[in-house]
């Protein structure tokens, strides 16, 4: 499964699964209180996703790929690695792998400060035996998302950067790129 790590809540640490627990719960509240919960058992199976930010641009992963959301530790550069490569990040003992998704999304683009991680989080992707963590800057939400949802890439996406992305999703009132865990981890 996945964990946690350095996500306060007012009684310690509380585990990413509690927070998508209760984020279901409200919504299936909220959509049986607005009759919406008929219509979301008739749009097909359902799919977790974590929707996190890379300033005002949305993203979100399928839940079955993350094994971990954590706030940065020291990250450590590697001399002679590829552009999109922050450094490594000692994870519990492990060593991780940490990746600029903003230098994958947008190769050959000068990014804000890389370096800079101090209010930020890493989520931790893994698929097909690979694993590394994403620095973004903002951990959003946990929703269900019915298979119907999903949407193609936005032509509005250049081509090159079509194959990061499983489609599109909408997630409050704007759209987010459903991010293929296969492709970002082989940019």
């Amino acid at each position: 499964m996945f964990e946690v790590i350095g996500m306060m809540s007012p009684g310690g640490f509380s585990p990413l699964q509690e927070v998508r627990e209760e984020l279901l719960r409200e919504a299936s509240i909220e959509a049986g209180a607005s009759g919406r919960e008929k219509g979301r058992r008739d749009s097909g199976p359902a799919r977790s996703l974590l929707v996190f930010f890379l300033g005002a641009e949305g993203f979100a992963v399928d839940l079955a790929h993350v094994r971990k959301v954590l706030r940065p530790a020291r990250i450590a550069r590697v001399s002679g690695t590829s552009p999109e490569v922050l450094g490594l990040m000692n994870c519990q003992g492990e060593v991780l792998c940490v990746l600029d998704l903003r230098r994958i999304l947008s190769p050959g683009k000068e990014t804000s400060p890389a370096a800079e991680s101090e209010g930020k989080f890493i989520v931790v992707v893994q698929h097909g035996g690979k694993e590394a963590g994403f620095l973004v800057d903002a951990v959003r939400d946990v929703t269900e998302l019915a298979s119907s949802s999903l949407h193609p890439v936005l032509d509005s996406i250049d081509p090159s950067r079509g194959r990061l992305f499983e489609g599109t999703v909408s997630y409050g009132g704007q759209f987010v790129g459903l991010l293929s865990p296969s492709a970002c981890l082989n940019p």
